[in-house]
Order: structure tokens, then C-alpha cells, then sequence
């Protein structure tokens, strides 16, 4: 094969792909209401991978830890899936604002989520309950009127 001068030719083809971490929260913001001082409500949280690899993250706990834990604090997320999170608010004393803005969420080789958690916590009711007893005699009815 004779090349004649100035004439183009190809000498080399690259090829090349990126790999890439992309994690999203669904919810940035997590509002659980009024939860009473002692109990706890559980709210799920998705977390999901776009990218094209698996991706560690890392909650720092010690930003929440007092009223909330978020199940798993740590872990992966396979590409293109998604991973439940299990947040759940269990107050220990009564406060009317709960607010905790921007928790960090460390993604390695990413950039860090963050998520807003709110909340009011309240003592319980008790002025309004009221006993009520029933009795009978064996194998006779009875019955009251109970207003809820």
C-alpha cells in the first residue's frame, strides 16, 4: 500500500468511560410532628445511586444522636439502586422546636448530603383519662357507655 503525501491517516482510536458516584436523598427534610416525650415514630428515607459504581456513606450521629438514629448510619449503595433508611425520632424530654438543620452525610469519593430533621415532643395527657371497671355477675351481661 503506497501513502502518498499530506495524505490523512489514522494512526490511533481511544475510547475512554467515566465512572461516577451521583447519591441523592429523596427527602432533604424530615418533619415527624408532635411525638410524646418517651415514645418514638420511624419514618423511612431513601437513598439512591444513580452513579455507575457503589457508594460508601457515612451520617455523622453525633449531630442527632440526642433525638433521633438513623438505621444504617453507615454502608453502600450498589449502582442504580436504592437503600431504605429507617430514621426515627424518640424524644427524651419535652421541647416544642426540635430543629436540626444540615447533618452531614459523608460520601466517600463524593460530595456530602445533608438532611434537616424537625420535630416537637410533648408530655403526655393524662388530665383527661379516666378508669373504668366493670362487673357482672358469671354468665350475665353488662354494659356501660365509654366516651373516647
Amino acid at each position: 500500500m503506497l501513502i502518498e503525501p499530506n495524505e490523512p491517516r489514522k494512526l490511533i482510536a481511544l475510547h475512554g468511560v467515566s465512572h461516577g458516584i451521583e447519591l441523592k436523598l429523596m427527602d432533604e427534610v424530615l418533619s415527624f410532628g408532635s411525638v410524646v416525650k418517651g415514645s418514638r415514630l420511624s419514618k423511612i428515607l431513601q437513598l439512591s445511586n444513580f452513579g455507575d459504581v457503589k457508594a460508601h456513606f457515612k451520617w455523622d450521629s453525633s449531630k442527632y444522636l440526642d433525638h433521633f438514629t438513623i438505621e444504617p448510619e453507615s454502608g453502600f449503595v450498589a449502582p442504580n439502586s436504592n437503600l431504605d433508611l429507617e430514621v426515627t425520632f424518640h424524644p427524651k424530654k419535652a421541647d416544642l422546636d426540635v430543629h436540626l438543620k444540615k447533618i452531614p452525610c459523608i460520601i466517600k469519593g463524593g460530595d456530602k448530603l445533608e438532611l434537616t430533621l424537625m420535630g416537637k415532643s410533648a408530655n403526655l395527657d393524662t388530665t383527661s383519662s379516666e378508669e373504668v371497671s366493670f362487673n357482672t355477675k358469671v354468665r350475665q351481661a353488662t354494659s356501660q357507655n365509654v366516651t373516647i
